[in-house]
């Protein structure tokens, strides 16, 4: 197989906060910062913008902020910028656009007083103002609650459309480079404080490798299972739901058939099922399969197999761009729902996942000449 400007760089992976090489998506694929790249406006874009003035983050309403350490430099955050949307790129001093009128302001620097001020993570060093068209759908429903953090921390006035999708790109950026997200006070709550949402590193655990190539089932399985331990076509046997799930499940049906009514729903059940008729005949189910294995209690995964025209925007530059890529997805089964903090056994069962599936993804970007790619939609590679 021949390497591609893609493959030549997409060796750096899962890295220590703070250290993530930044990358550049050209025509040519994807450069590393110290290549040329017709996306990089000069230095003079990215230039501090002197001290935060923390006034403007105090009264309520005031705009969210990210903070990174120090080692995270200004091309890191557009690198990332540019993964998650088409039109990020700095568009003048101090100015990153994200997508749309959606702007970070920054970089700025913080001191001892600022953080202590605005309740900063110790760490914080550099941070960037979020300049965003507010987009807000009401408060969020109880229901809903306690399942997704970002949603919590806008409880009082959930953000929807572009403010949310730049919200949740900046959460997955602060995950990936070990930042915070900083929620202005007023949002959980009426008269509720600022929250600092710091995302996990090593909750981002699954992973998806973009191939040109193909690999049928048994040779894939003869070339993973030495590093994911036994694969199986068979998922095995699905719990039995509670009780109380079952309960749920039902109040969840009435609810439904309430609002909607019998007819509507025989409507919506005759549509789906023509759906999947028709696109069940234009799929090839020979390039659609699934592996399963487990690495121990809470370490069960999933390995699914297809063929897609559609890659992340991160991808776009791929010289296979426009073409089938072979994908091979790589999921945890034994991610608790919800936002709780994980057992220590869940944390161990996390972090046996992690490993295994870096080795797996690492192993088929050797193979078949494959780009990985994240949870967040991010490039991953390995040093």
């Amino acid at each position: 197989m021949s390497d591609t400007p893609l493959t030549d760089t997409s060796t750096f992976a899962r890295v220590e906060t703070g250290k993530v090489p930044a990358l550049r998506l050209t025509e040519q694929g994807i450069q590393t910062q110290t290549q040329a790249a017709a996306i990089n406006p000069g230095a003079a874009y990215m230039r501090s913008q002197g001290l935060l003035k923390a006034a403007d983050f105090t009264p309520a309403g005031c705009p969210q902020l990210v903070v990174f350490p120090a080692e995270v430099t200004p091309e890191e955050v557009e690198a990332l910028a540019v993964s998650l949307w088409e039109d990020a790129g700095w568009v003048g001093p101090g100015r990153l656009r994200l997508s749309g009128q959606t702007e970070l302001n920054g970089p700025f620097s913080l001191d001892q007083q600022i953080r202590e001020c605005l309740q900063l993570p110790p760490y914080s060093q550099i941070a960037f103002r979020l300049d965003c068209p507010r987009c807000r759908s009401g408060e969020l429903a109880d229901e809903l609650r306690g399942i997704d953090p970002l949603t919590d921390a806008f409880a009082a006035s959930e953000p929807i459309g572009l403010e949310y999708d730049a919200l949740s790109g900046l959460l997955a950026i602060c995950r990936r480079l070990g930042g915070s997200l900083r929620v202005g006070p007023g949002n959980r709550a009426t008269g509720s404080p600022a929250q600092i949402l710091s995302p996990d590193p090593d909750s981002a655990v699954n992973l998806a490798v973009y191939s040109p190539y193909w690999i049928e089932k048994n040779a894939l399985k003869q070339l993973l299972e030495p590093v994911l331990g036994e694969l199986s076509t068979d998922p095995g046997a699905p719990d039995r739901p509670s009780r109380a799930q079952q309960r749920l499940n039902q109040e969840a049906e009435a609810l439904v058939s309430a609002q909607l009514g019998e007819e509507k729903l025989a409507w919506i059940a005759a549509e789906a099922a023509a759906f999947d008729k028709e696109v069940g005949s234009q799929i090839n189910q020979s390039n659609t399969f699934a592996l399963y294995g487990s690495l121990g209690s809470g370490a069960d995964f999933f390995l699914g197999v297809e063929t897609s025209l559609q890659v992340p925007i991160s991808l776009r530059f791929h010289p296979n761009h426009g073409k089938p890529f072979a994908i091979y997805q790589l999921q945890w089964l034994g991610q608790p729902p919800g936002n709780r903090r994980l057992s220590r056994v869940e944390r161990v069962a996390r972090m046996k996942v992690i490993n295994a599936f870096e080795d797996a993804a690492r192993l088929l970007a050797q193979v078949a000449a494959g780009a990985v790619i994240d949870e967040d939609s991010f490039l991953v590679t390995w040093n």
